[in-house]
């Protein structure tokens, strides 16, 4: 996700249903948003979560979500190739100015950039790191010795774009699309890298949230999170049949409303915005059919692993003390800028220190910290907030 706040007026659209269905609709979704606490919320997500588990056992009474991440980090992966967003871009370099990547390993100056919304190592990095494979380069900003980069891999994720080709934060923003990501994979690695061994690569996924944020527009969340379903089973059905790829790593959104971008004045206090987090439910749910689905029509080489990433956040914003944050509400570097709708970091905003950073859950208005990345990872080895999608027990 990029940082930009969407101001879009929320009028319904008759789409699937009549105008009538879905202007009720639309609005039950926003009284209804309306009324509901956190807490109560976090109730709503372990029934909607519960009935959703319930209904994939009773329709595959062999199959779900298997116990062990063996089928992953216990194999030889040789390489990566990454699709999505900022959640996971590696090389928007002209949108990331310092202090983006302070905390780089190696450092960086007030001149450079690391090219991530981050201070450190993002989700992928982190789990390339695992894996013990080459961090893979952003295909947009490599240099034309590519034949040097042959086998280590390609990132293309892109700040502000999402499943559809429509999304962006705003019009005329430049960036490339889930399909046009595929496309650059199609007649860039796949017709030059010899050594990719593209049937052994994991292919981590980690979008939608940006077309939940820029292009829901008063949609029914239900009727949109299907359209997002239909681009995201095409997006496996590419990479499966065009591409070669046996083995996933998609990571679903997170509670859009509680970052600090979307959060609302409800008084005196920044609440989450509940009608963001209800449509991130809606999709998520759509996401684990389109997952389980995509499991049972492909070969039994196919590992998908799902990372449940509002699982983890509804922990962080629940109980950040308990898992080492100080601040769940803030950013670490930003101020809101009214004009934009949204916190700006860059060189000259107030940016929380060293000591202070492992403390932050959001580096800025809209990414995570290093250090939350970091528990992401743990938590998902720990079995936590990751699955084997579609697998034997």
């Amino acid at each position: 996700m990029v940082e930009k706040k969407n101001k879009s007026s929320r009028k319904s659209d008759a789409v699937g249903s009549s105008k009538e269905n879905d202007d009720a609709t639309s609005k039950e979704y926003s009284k209804n948003a309306e009324k509901v606490s956190w807490r109560q919320f976090l109730f709503t997500i372990l029934g909607i979560t519960a009935a959703v588990v319930i209904g994939i056992c009773f329709r595959n009474s062999i199959r779900g979500p298997a116990k062990s991440m063996d089928p992953l980090f216990g194999s030889s992966v040789p390489v990566m190739y990454v699709f999505g967003d900022s959640t996971v871009a590696a090389g928007d370099f002209l949108m990331t100015p310092f202090p983006y990547g302070i905390d780089w390993p190696n450092g960086v100056t007030k001149n450079e950039s690391k090219g991530r919304f981050c201070n450190g190592y993002t989700v992928a990095d982190l789990l390339a790191k695992r894996l013990n494979i080459p961090i893979p380069q952003s295909y947009n900003f490599l240099d034309n010795k590519r034949v040097k980069l042959e086998g280590n891999g390609n990132n293309f994720a892109s700040a502000g774009c999402g499943l559809l080709q429509a999304t962006r934060p705003f019009v005329g923003f430049e960036c490339y699309s889930i399909s046009d990501q595929i496309l650059q994979m199609l007649y860039g690695p796949k017709k030059w890298d010899a050594k990719a061994r593209f049937d052994e690569a994991i292919y981590v996924i980690s979008v939608g949230g940006n077309d939940l944020m820029f292009s829901l527009k008063g949609k029914d969340p239900r009727v949109f999170a299907r359209q997002l379903g239909s681009e995201m089973g095409n997006l496996l059905k590419t990479l499966y049949e065009k591409v070669g790829g046996r083995t996933y790593f998609v990571n679903n959104v997170g509670p859009l409303g509680c970052i600090p971008n979307n959060r609302e004045f409800s008084g005196l206090e920044k609440k989450c915005n509940q009608e963001l987090n209800v449509a991130a439910v809606e999709y998520n749910r759509v996401l684990d059919e389109v997952l389980l689905n995509f499991s049972r029509i492909s070969d039994d080489s196919t590992v998908v692993v799902l990372a449940d990433s509002f699982k983890l956040f509804s922990l962080f914003l629940e109980s950040p003390a308990v898992l080492g944050f100080s601040n769940a509400t803030g950013p670490c570097c930003g101020e809101w800028v009214d004009s934009k709708g949204m916190f700006v970091c860059n060189g000259t905003s107030p940016l929380c220190s060293k000591s202070e950073r492992e403390g932050y859950i959001f580096f800025d208005g809209a990414h995570t910290t290093a250090s939350a990345n970091q528990k992401f990872l743990e938590f998902c080895l720990a079995r936590k907030i990751c699955s084997v999608v579609g697998k034997l027990l």
